[in-house]
This record gives structure tokens, C-alpha cells and sequence, in this order.
């Protein structure tokens, strides 16, 4: 249902609902939420497994291309559209439901149903089916982009957000790691044999193995998600019901603010997608190492080098803001990116693990901050009856002209312009590095936006 306002909440005024003379950063000052703390592990466990669930694929490129007769071009449409097409699309009536319902209500019956999807993805025959497995994984999953930046915008105060979204952003690179590694192991099993004989799983290929085990592993955490305890909603204006287009003349009252850093975040989204989408299989293409050990060893080094990313930085973001810079998430992102960039345009000349590992490593502790820049700065930026529905559309472009495109391009870019072996390498390294400088002027962009705007807030 429709969470009341609580007693002490004023009605805002008509001309905040459509955004028009809002200030432009929604200040709500005070302490953690009750259960604030309990609720963001329960998310970002939520979002690493999400993320488990969507690239343990990724692994079994190799073994999905011979099995059902497909070319790389085909793969990345596994990889990306199908996954982000309904998933970003479905993002927006999913926005709507969490300004407006219990969002961990929602939640939790949408993992059961991404998890049941999940298992069908894994039970697939034909590359029609897999395609369409995938397209409902990404329906399942589009309540949880709104449905978390909801809940933790409302449970941490905005001195607190940095960390609290550095943490959450986890997920995705902890994710991915985890699917690497649990894949790299599942995979090994599986082929060793000794599946022979279990019923149902004795029956599987390897690589469904590999996607089946994810979705069996989110049903009991769905159920979790019903236990945790739901911030109240935390400023004013949360209380008050807006509609998508009160949401979209807020967000294109603060435009210098909202479409650079959507479009930053696209570019981001096609940097880490092709990385997540094409990273082992190159790897294995180029080095000659086995699945499992690429997926044990990424996995690996990701497991650590990620959170220590996201935490280091995140809470490097709270500290200069607590000491006044209103754009410290976006400050740290530019510098923390711009080094990503240049440990990543050193790929190329790498040629074994024990310079790839560290490479690896510095790129992902660097590269995990610019989500933090992301969800931080619209967490500050929204107010709270408006951050289901501007997260659903910040996800809707991100995700179709980012994450979804990411694999084709580098599939594309490798084709067109580069031949050999290493094409997909080079292509990759390519549209990583021009995307993400791309992306780091659009922060700067934001950057002095914000300080402008708060400037005149003043």
C-alpha cells in the first residue's frame, strides 16, 4: 500500500510538484534510518547476486557458440539487448509502483520471478529460447534499480550517501566476480562428471549448469526480503504523489545537472558492459588460458579490488562533503576514472597473469567509484516522491544506450576496424577508453553545474 506521510510533514508546495522552483538539491539532514544498516546488506546482497544471475553467461560464451551454432554478433545480443530491452523499459511502470507502494513488497516478489527466469535460462535448448530467458530475466530484475535507490535514499541522510551507495555498488563488480568464480567452479564440476546420475542436473550441459545454480540460489534471499524493516519515506515532498511528468519538468528544470550526468553514466554503461560482456572470453581467446581459471582468477582479484574501490572512495566522497563540497562524488569520480582509462589502455601490450592481475586489479579499484557518482549525486539531487520514477528513467537511457549496447559495439568496432586474433581485444580496449574520457568531460560538465546551483541556493 501507499505509505502515509508521517504527522510532521508538510504538504509541498504545486509549484515543487512539477519541479519548477524546487531548489535543486533536496537537503534532509539527520540520522540513519532504523534498520538502515540491516537493509542496505539485504540490498547489496540483492543487486551481487542480480548481477550473478545476469553474467554468469559471460563465462560460457565459448561453449554456448558451439553448442547452438551462433556468431559472436548473436552472443552479444545474449549478452546486452536482450537482457536491458524490457529491463530498462519496464523500469518505468516499475519507478511509478515504488513512489507509490511497499517497495520491499515489490521487490521480493520480483526476485522470485527473476530467479524462476533464471532457471528456465539455464533449461534453454535453442538460442530463440536463451534470447527470450534473458528477456525475462531483465523484467524480473527491472524493480530492483528503483525499488533500492528508493530505500536508501531514504534510510542515510546526505552527509551519509556516499558510503551508503558505494557499498550498494558493490553489487554489480562483486557480482561479477562472484559469477566468475561460481561459474568458473560450477563449470569445472560439471565437466569433471559428477553431475552423472543427480536427477534433472545430471542432464544438463555444463554451461546450463552455470546458469541454472544463480537462479536457485535467489529464491531464499527473495523471501529475506520481506523481513527487512522499510525506511519511512524521509523528506516532505515524499508524501505527495507526482505524476511522470511533474518528475520529467523537475528533472528538465535542473538539465544541466540531470542529462550530462545521464549521459555520462550511458558511457560508463558501455564501458563496464563490454568489459563484463567480452573480458574472459578474450582473455581466453588471446591468452590461452582455461574458463575456469579466468573465471576463478578475474573473479578473484574483482572480489577484493572492487569493494576496497567502492569503500575507499566512497567514503573519501562523504568526508569532502561533509567539509562543503556539494560535488565531492563527482570530483572523485573524474580522477579515480581518468586513471582507470589509463591502466585499461595498457591492456594491449599485457601478455601473462602476472602482469594482467595487477592491471586488472588497479582498473577495478579505480573504475568502481563513477557508479557512486551516479546514484549519490540523484539521490541528492531528487526528492524522494520522485527518485522511483527519475531512477527508472536514469536506468531506461543508461541501460539501452549503455549496458545494451556496450557488447555489440565492441562486436561491431572488432569487425569493422580491426582483424586477427586480438580484434575483439583492441576493439574492446577501444570503446572502453573512448567512452570513458567521453564520460569524465560530461562530469565536469555536472560538476560545475552543481556548484553553481548550490551557489545559488545559497
Amino acid at each position: 500500500m501507499y505509505e502515509n506521510p508521517t504527522a510532521h510533514d508538510a504538504p509541498p508546495r504545486s509549484a515543487d510538484r512539477a519541479g519548477g522552483s524546487q531548489a535543486p538539491f533536496i537537503v534532509a539532514e539527520g540520522a540513519i534510518s532504523a534498520g538502515g544498516w540491516p537493509l542496505l546488506v539485504i540490498l547489496t546482497i540483492v543487486y551481487v547476486v542480480s548481477f550473478i544471475d545476469r553474467g554468469a553467461i559471460s563465462l560460457v560464451v565459448g561453449p554456448i557458440k558451439q553448442d547452438l551454432g551462433v556468431s559472436d554478433l548473436q552472443v552479444s545480443w545474449l549478452l546486452g539487448l536482450s537482457f536491458m530491452l524490457l529491463y530498462s523499459v519496464l523500469g518505468i511502470p516499475a519507478g511509478y509502483l515504488v513512489d507509490n507502494w511497499r517497495r520491499k513488497r515489490l521487490l521480493g516478489g520480483a526476485m522470485l520471478l527473476w530467479s524462476g527466469v533464471q532457471i528456465l535460462c539455464g533449461l534453454s535448448q535453442t538460442y530463440l529460447l536463451l534470447f527470450l530467458t534473458r528477456i525475462g530475466l531483465g523484467v524480473g530484475e527491472a524493480v530492483l534499480p528503483p525499488a533500492a535507490a528508493s530505500m536508501i535514499r531514504d534510510a542515510f541522510p546526505p552527509e551519509r550517501r556516499g558510503l551508503a551507495f558505494g557499498i550498494y555498488n558493490i553489487g554489480p563488480l562483486l557480482g561479477t566476480g562472484l559469477a566468475l568464480v561460481l561459474g568458473g567452479y560450477l563449470l569445472k564440476f560439471s565437466a569433471a562428471g559428477h553431475l552423472a546420475g543427480i536427477p534433472l542436473l545430471g542432464l544438463l550441459k555444463p554451461w546450463q549448469f552455470v546458469l541454472v545454480v544463480p537462479g536457485l540460489i535467489g529464491i531464499p534471499l527473495a523471501l529475506m526480503l520481506w523481513l527487512v524493516r522499510e525506511p519511512t519515506r524521509r523528506d516532505a515532498v515524499s508524501a505527495d504523489k507526482v505524476s511522470y511528468g511533474d518528475a520529467l519538468r523537475y528533472a528538465w528544470a535542473h538539465k544541466s545537472v540531470y542529462l550530462p550526468l545521464w549521459c555520462a553514466i550511458c558511457l560508463y554503461g558501455i564501458a563496464i558492459g563490454s568489459q563484463m560482456a567480452w573480458l574472459p572470453e578474450i582473455i581466453a581467446r588471446t591468452m590461452g588460458y582455461s574458463r575456469p581459471v579466468i573465471g576463478q582468477t578475474l573473479g578473484a582479484v574483482g572480489l577484493i579490488a572492487s569493494p576496497a574501490g567502492l569503500l575507499i572512495w566512497g567514503s573519501i566522497a562523504d568526508r569532502l562533503r561533509k567539509r562543503g563540497m556539494v560535488d565531492a562524488p563527482v570530483r572523485v569520480a573524474i580522477v579515480s576514472t581518468a586513471i582507470a582509462a589509463l591502466v585499461t589502455a595498457a591492456f594491449p601490450w599485457i601478455d601473462s597473469a602476472q602482469l594482467g592481475i595487477p592491471a586488472y586489479a588497479a582498473q577495478t579499484f579505480f573504475f568502481a567509484v563513477f557508479a557512486v557518482a551516479g546514484g549519490a549525486t540523484m539521490a541528492n539531487l531528487t526528492p524522494g516522491n520522485m527518485m522511483g520514477k527519475l531512477t527508472a528513467i536514469y536506468y531506461l537511457v543508461t541501460n539501452l544506450f549503455g549496458l545494451a549496447l556496450g557488447p555489440t559495439v565492441v562486436a561491431l568496432v572488432a569487425r569493422v576496424l580491426f582483424a586477427g586474433a586480438g580484434a575483439l581485444g583492441h576493439a574492446f580496449v577501444a570503446c572502453y577508453v573512448v567512452s570513458v574520457g567521453l564520460a569524465i568531460v560530461l562530469l565536469m560538465r555536472v560538476s560545475r553545474s552543481i556548484r553553481a546551483r548550490a551557489a545559488e541556493a545559497r
